[in-house]
């Protein structure tokens, strides 16, 4: 993430005509951006900062300072115009993507009427036998399954679909 600090958080950032906001957060002193330019993600944190008539970078030193200064220079490179190749850091880690494939399809199978149980023994643990009445009612596997519909109804309704598929 970028943080910059500028006097209007609103104007603080040229960014090209084509890049494409996703996500926007703001607040009366900062505005929290992901935008889409290309292949690639900006994620951005505009900080009111009355004192600074130029907008300028907070780069803190601590662990992360590389990482933040080269996406302050890769911004940096975006509003020159310049092409920037995809952002691997950005890019969801194959346990990530096992997972999001894994809720989308739990979100789905609820939206075509699963219940619970069969959302359990169908998907998420089909190689066990279905339990019946009580010993599902206070079964591991029916609290697992719950938090995971839990979690697929949370990232569906803060839009991640539109994050993964750069829309």
């Amino acid at each position: 993430m970028v943080i910059i600090e500028a006097e209007d958080p609103g104007r603080a950032i040229p960014l090209p005509s084509d890049t494409e906001p996703l996500v926007e957060i703001a607040t009366d002193e900062e505005r929290h951006i992901v935008a889409a330019h290309g292949t690639a993600r900006l994620r951005l944190c505009v900080r009111h900062a009355p004192s600074r008539p130029v907008p300028a970078f907070a780069i803190s030193c601590d662990a992360a300072f590389a990482l933040r200064l080269a996406a302050a220079s890769r911004l940096q490179r975006v509003t020159r115009g310049d092409r920037i190749a995809a952002d691997r850091a950005a890019l969801p880690t194959t346990n990530q993507r096992a997972r999001y494939t894994g809720l989308l399809r739990i979100h789905d199978a609820l939206e075509a009427g699963a219940s619970s149980r069969d959302l359990a023994f169908g998907l998420v643990f089909p190689n066990h036998r279905p339990l019946a009445g009580a010993n599902w009612k206070g079964s591991g596997e029916r609290r697992h399954v719950l938090r995971l519909i839990a979690d697929a109804r949370r990232l569906i309704a803060i839009g991640y679909r539109r994050l993964l598929l750069h829309r």
